[in-house]
């Protein structure tokens, strides 16, 4: 029987913390289990991730600037070695920069990291997990790792261009093409517009040049080919991650794209989770009367209707809606 670590697993399924159960609802349950045994693939997703930081809350630094943060750091719920390798991975690369921002806590200073969180795709026995970090400045880093239930062992690369029946030069050809249309629909107005189309030309051979069939990538709820890819950005801000899936396109053309909602989300009365290419998206927020709220979309210019309504037209790949409250600093 294999061992497992002590922390109490998220039925990643549901979205919703194990509860306390009377001895006599257990009962039920395991008469229930033994009349309509569960499928090996619903006991994988039921038992699959918990959480190495779970923690949201609000924050004030020594200067009154006041930020919300959410920290969201997963763990496989497995012991294997492919397992543990990848536990160790995300402790490092995300669970380090958490304990980074509760030293920063401790000395009064601000926040550099205000999200970390993750999602959690199956493609039968295999779950991929997603892993965003929000940083000053709305960059972006973003990770993905794969993990066969059945298994035990990692899922590479070239195990999801098999399942999916696609070769790595056919793969990295769609995602060339699909990162030069993201790159102009973000860039190119705004360049034009202000005759710098020598430094369009050279942020897309710079982003161009990071392009290759080794960068991880995952499979999505839609079951799609997705993968991470940095972009460079204008005013000196260095590289951006986003989110590419290079054979979307090939869809029906009804395909929706996802809408994630961070930062000061307290402020938002209603925005919808997902749209199609085109459709007009409407963020909803309340009224503020101690400071300003600020809402931008990634890679996507939008426009404030009026106090209460943002919005912006939803292009053919995911976004993320970032809120940020602006007090005035009244007592």
């Amino acid at each position: 029987m294999q061992d497992v670590p002590e922390k109490v697993p998220l039925y990643v399924d549901e979205g919703v913390s194990t509860m306390k159960r009377t001895l006599s609802g257990l009962l039920i349950l395991c008469l229930m289990l033994t009349i309509m045994p569960l499928s090996y693939a619903q006991q994988q997703h039921q038992k699959a991730v918990y959480e190495l930081y779970s923690e949201d809350g609000y924050y004030e630094d020594d200067v009154g600037n006041r930020e919300n943060y959410s920290y969201h750091v997963p763990q496989i719920y497995a012991d294997t070695p492919a397992a543990k390798e990848i536990n160790a991975e995300i402790a490092e690369k995300f669970g380090s920069r958490v304990e980074t921002q509760y030293r920063y806590m401790e000395g009064g200073y601000s926040l550099s990291l205000c999200y970390t969180g993750w999602q959690a795709y199956w493609s039968g026995a295999r779950m991929f997990l997603l892993i965003t970090a929000v940083e000053d400045g709305d960059l972006r880093d973003y990770a993905a790792y794969g993990y066969d239930f059945e298994t035990g062992n990692r899922v590479t690369n070239e195990m999801i261009l098999e399942q999916k029946g696609i070769s790595r030069e056919a793969y990295l050809e769609a995602l060339k093409a699909k990162v030069q249309l993201m790159f102009k629909d973000m860039f190119w107005d705004m360049l034009s517009k202000l005759r710098r189309t020598d430094v369009y030309d050279d942020m897309l051979e710079k982003t161009m040049f990071w392009l290759d069939a080794d960068q991880p990538i995952f499979l999505n709820e839609y079951g799609e080919i997705e993968t991470i890819v940095k972009f460079v950005t204008v005013a000196g801000a260095g590289l951006n991650h986003y989110l590419v899936t290079p054979f979307s396109d090939q869809g029906s053309g009804d395909r929706t794209y996802r809408i994630s909602l961070e930062g000061d989300t307290f402020l938002v009365e209603s925005c919808p989770e997902s749209a199609k290419e085109g459709e007009t998206v409407t963020v909803q927020t309340y009224d503020v009367t101690d400071g300003d709220k600020k809402i931008s979309v990634s890679g996507v210019d939008g426009t404030e209707i009026n106090w209460f309504e943002y919005q912006f037209v939803m292009p053919d790949h995911d976004v993320v809606v970032q809120v940020e409250f602006m007090d005035y600093g009244l007592a």
